[in-house]
């Protein structure tokens, strides 16, 4: 039990940090990528082809573990700019699902690259921290999953404070609220939207070197993560940073549990949980309440 516990918190960090990349980009532009789990997985083929090629020319363990890591960042945040020049900018106001038609087409656009570039197999990515388990009381635990965990905590505490308290996070912020009243302040939402988009694409990239030791990869590994991910964001409420991470908590500890039982039913409880919680709660846990208009 406790070792379920442990797991699923783990787990489910990661899951809240790929799904604030859906908080950003629904906030700034009402829209959202519903290829993040893609941009996931190219995050984590990424990462585990370019921590192989910094080992093999000879750089420290942790020093290319770091340099994958900002190889990421930098790559994913470009495709997310693409993303949003190219699939939701021309489409958002030309019919109303256009841009969720046009993301889902990048993701499996992106999907198929990946296959013809490392193949149908699931490749195993090595931690560069090493794999013998450190046992605590009952609870086993590998230090890739202390390093998620850790990497979790600190990167939802920047998120937190960038969106609340810096200048760049305030203007998202008051773009999110009113676009017009933030353009005659001098903000440029479109500049915004860019950069939400960016971040998000940054975020899915960064989960995706959290996640791929603990799961290894394969081409296919984004599209079950990204819609727990948004399951994680519909549970704990679309406009809400703390109620996603609650969310990504919660289902990651309950998928843990009922895996105990039968793992067979692992995936399925995060959609009951969905149905349960938006029977009661359609806003999400911590969404906030709004009147209908009739």
């Amino acid at each position: 039990m406790e070792q379920a516990i442990v797991s699923g918190l783990i787990l489910g960090s990661i899951y809240a940090i790929i799904a604030q990349g859906y908080y950003i980009t629904y906030i700034t532009t009402n829209t959202l990528n519903f290829g993040q789990g893609d941009f996931l997985m190219l995050g984590a083929l990424l990462g585990l082809t370019s921590i192989g090629m910094l080992a093999a020319a000879g750089v420290p363990v942790y020093l290319s573990l770091i340099l994958a890591i900002a190889i990421v960042i930098i790559i994913k945040s470009v495709l997310g700019i693409l993303l949003e020049q190219v699939a939701i900018k021309p489409l958002r106001h030309f019919f109303s699902i256009g841009w969720i038609l046009s993301t889902v087409a990048v993701s499996i656009i992106i999907r198929n690259i990946a296959m013809l570039i490392w193949g149908r197999n699931v490749i195993p990515f090595p931690s560069p921290l090493g794999e013998k388990v450190i046992r605590i009381g009952t609870i086993g635990i590998a230090p890739h999953e202390i390093f998620a965990a850790i990497s979790a905590v600190v990167i939802m505490a920047l998120l937190f404070f960038f969106l609340k308290k810096s200048l760049l996070g305030k203007a998202l912020s008051a773009v999110a609220f009113n676009k017009d009243a933030a353009s005659l302040m001098g903000i440029n939402p479109r500049f915004m939207a860019l950069f939400s988009f960016a971040l998000s694409s940054a975020l899915a990239g960064i989960g995706g070197i959290l996640v791929g030791p603990i799961t290894n990869t394969a081409f296919y590994m984004g599209a079950g993560l990204g819609l727990k991910a948004f399951a994680v964001a519909i549970i704990g409420g679309l406009e809400s940073p703390g109620g996603i991470l609650v969310g990504g908590l919660l289902l990651g500890v309950l998928e843990q549990l009922v895996a105990l039982w039968d793992s067979s039913f692992k995936d399925a409880s995060a959609y009951v949980l969905i149905l349960i919680v938006l029977a009661v709660m359609p806003q999400g846990l911590f969404g906030a309440r709004r009147k209908e208009k009739f």
